[in-house]
C-alpha cells in the first residue's frame, strides 16, 4: 500500500514512519510544511501546507495514496480563539477533500483527541458524537470530527483520539516535565491517586497500523481512543523519577501546591511566568481517563512494561535526541 501521511514530521508521525518501516510498508509520503524531525526519513518527505487546498490536491494526484493517516494539527492548548486553530478545522476540510477527489484512496484516519469530551460527571460519552471539550484546541478537534463525519466519504474512514502521548521525539516533555523531574523540582501533590491515560508512542503506532490492517467491518466509520490502559499518574510519574534519579518521587501536601498556585495566579497576572497556576493544579489532581481499555482489548499494545518504555524513552533523550536539548547536551 501506498501510504500519504500529513504532518509525519512531527512527534506521532516520526514514530509513526519507523513502526510502518519495521512492518515493510516502503512507499510512504510524508506530507508535511517542516522537514522531518529524524533527518534519516527525509527521503520521504513532501513540503507541503493543508492550508493551501491546491497544493496538497495536486500532492494527492501525483502519489495517489491509498491511505492516508491525517496528523497535522496545532496541537498545544495556549490559546482561547478558536481562529487560531484553523489549521485544524479548515486544514482538515482540505484533507478530506482531497481525499475526495483521490479515487485510490480506500483507507482513511484523522486524528482527533481525547480533548473532545471531558466531564466529570460521566467520565466516558455514550457516543461517538458527544462532546464535551474543555479547551479551544478540544473544540477545534470536535469540528474536525463533525466535518469528517459529514464528509461523506467513499473510502472507509476512522476517527483516532489520542490521549496523554509520550516517548521518543516528543519535543516538550524532554525540556519541561522530564527536564523538573531530573532536576528534583518535580513534587507530587498528596496521597489520592489520580487516574490518568497515557500512551506510550510505540503503542499508539502499533494500533495506528492495527486500525490501518484491519478488516473493514472492525473500523469504518468507528472511533478508537488510542494509548496506553488508565493508570494512577504516580505509577507513570515515579517510574521516569527512578530511572532518571534512581530515587522516589517526592510526595508534598495538597495545601502546599494550593498556596504556590494562588502565587501562581497573581504572578502571571502581572505578566511574570510561573510554572504552577490553579488552572495546571488542578488538571494535576483530577482524574482524566479514556476508554483505551477498549482499543486495548480490540488492538494489543507493542509492549506493556512501562519500565521498558521509560527507559527507551531516557536512552532517546540522551542520545539520538541529545542535540535537540540544551539541558540533556551535558547528561
Amino acid at each position: 500500500m501506498k501510504i500519504l501521511i500529513t504532518g509525519g514530521s512531527g512527534f506521532i508521525g516520526t514514530n509513526l514512519i519507523e513502526g510502518l518501516l519495521n512492518k515493510g510498508y516502503t512507499e510512504i509520503v510524508n506530507l508535511d510544511k517542516a522537514k522531518p524531525l529524524n533527518s534519516k526519513q527525509n527521503a520521504f518527505w513532501v513540503e507541503g501546507n493543508i492550508m493551501n487546498f491546491e497544493q496538497i490536491r495536486n500532492i494527492f494526484q501525483t502519489h495517489q495514496p491509498e491511505v492516508v493517516i491525517h496528523l497535522a494539527a496545532r496541537t498545544d492548548t495556549l490559546s482561547s480563539i478558536l481562529s487560531d486553530y484553523d489549521e485544524n478545522m479548515l486544514g482538515t476540510k482540505h484533507v478530506l477533500d482531497a481525499i475526495q477527489l483521490t479515487p485510490t484512496v480506500k483507507r482513511s484516519i484523522i486524528t482527533s483527541t481525547q480533548y473532545v469530551y471531558k466531564s466529570l460527571s460521566k467520565p466516558f460519552p455514550d457516543a461517538d458524537n458527544e462532546y464535551v471539550p474543555h479547551t479551544v484546541y478540544g473544540k477545534s478537534k470536535e469540528i474536525t470530527e463533525e466535518y469528517t463525519r459529514k464528509a461523506n466519504l467513499s473510502c472507509m474512514w476512522t476517527i483516532i483520539r489520542p490521549s496523554n502521548i509520550w516517548g521518543p521525539w516528543h519535543m516538550r516533555y524532554p525540556q519541561e516535565l522530564w527536564k523538573m523531574i531530573d532536576k528534583g523540582l518535580y513534587f507530587y501533590p498528596g496521597n489520592k491517586p489520580v487516574v490518568r491515560t497515557y500512551g506510550y508512542v510505540g503503542n499508539i503506532v502499533h494500533q495506528y497500523i492495527a486500525v490501518m490492517e484491519a478488516s473493514q467491518e472492525r473500523i469504518d466509520k468507528k472511533t478508537f481512543y488510542v494509548g496506553d490502559s488508565p493508570i494512577d499518574s504516580f505509577i507513570w510519574l515515579n517510574t521516569i523519577s527512578k530511572q532518571l534519579k534512581n530515587k522516589e518521587l517526592s510526595r508534598l501536601p495538597i495545601f502546599f501546591f494550593q498556596g504556590l498556585s494562588f502565587a501562581g495566579d497573581i504572578l502571571r497576572m502581572l505578566g511574570i511566568k510561573f510554572p504552577l497556576y490553579a488552572e495546571r493544579f488542578h488538571n494535576m489532581i483530577e482524574d482524566y481517563y479514556a476508554p483505551t481499555n477498549i482499543t486495548v482489548a480490540e488492538f494489543g499494545v507493542a509492549n506493556n512494561n512501562i519500565e521498558e518504555n521509560v527507559a527507551a524513552t531516557i536512552k532517546w533523550i540522551k542520545t539520538e535526541g541529545k542535540p535537540f536539548f540544551e539541558y540533556w547536551k551535558s547528561k
